[in-house]
């Protein structure tokens, strides 16, 4: 009696099969609602059997927390590299660098940024190191405006509140533009942003 064909498996090392993982779930989430993908959804786009998936992801939240991790990873990168870039402006045109830097990091990588600012993912703490990464993105904007208050070009007011200003600023605009209620070519962004960001910046200076 002829045996049925088995569906041939990709086979993966431990750290690469995690990544495709990741990378799979990125995939999907760029194509429709986060909330409606499953592991066995991202198994099966990877070519492995479902059980697979649990030696590196307890469950969906696992895997989620994964992508955000990668995406604060990639957005640190952005920003810094934003910083660097403007090293030799005055404070307010660092600030709009890293507006400008921090919405084209959303557009371009829409799938991450839904997911690290969609429902919270560590509500039982089980991953410090998302916590790690979000709180080394908001020193890096508490930072820089810091620098500026020091300096002199900023007015002297609660870090806490004014971080939050800027980064409600940056977040509100990048989520905006990606459910397209501002409609904007990508080229253009820089340029739009600074503009909006511009009123923000000027509340910042020093009288």
């Amino acid at each position: 009696m002829p045996t049925r064909s088995r569906k041939k498996r990709e086979t993966y090392h431990h750290g690469d099969l995690s990544r495709a993982l990741v990378g799979a779930a990125i995939e999907l989430i760029s194509k429709g609602n986060s909330e409606q993908i499953t592991l066995r959804e991202v198994s099966r786009r990877v070519g492995v059997n479902h059980r697979a998936v649990y030696r590196h992801f307890k469950d969906l939240t696992a895997l989620l927390a994964a992508v955000a991790e990668q995406g604060y990873r990639q957005l640190l990168e952005t920003l810094r590299a934003a910083l660097e870039s403007a090293r030799r402006s005055p404070p307010d045109k660092r600030m709009e660098a890293m507006a400008t830097a921090y919405v084209g990091f959303a557009i371009d990588h829409s799938a991450h940024y839904r997911i690290m600012f969609g429902r919270r993912l560590n509500e039982d703490d089980r991953f410090p190191v998302l916590e790690e990464l979000v709180q080394e993105a908001y020193t890096l904007i508490e930072q820089e405006i810091a620098s500026g208050v020091e300096a002199g070009a900023f007015v002297s007011r609660p870090r806490r509140e004014l971080v939050f200003s800027f980064w409600s600023l940056a977040h509100g605009f990048a989520s905006l533009a990606l459910v397209r209620r501002i409609k904007v070519k990508r080229v253009l962004v820089e340029p739009y942003v600074r503009q909006i960001v511009a009123p923000f910046v000027a509340g910042l200076r020093a009288l």
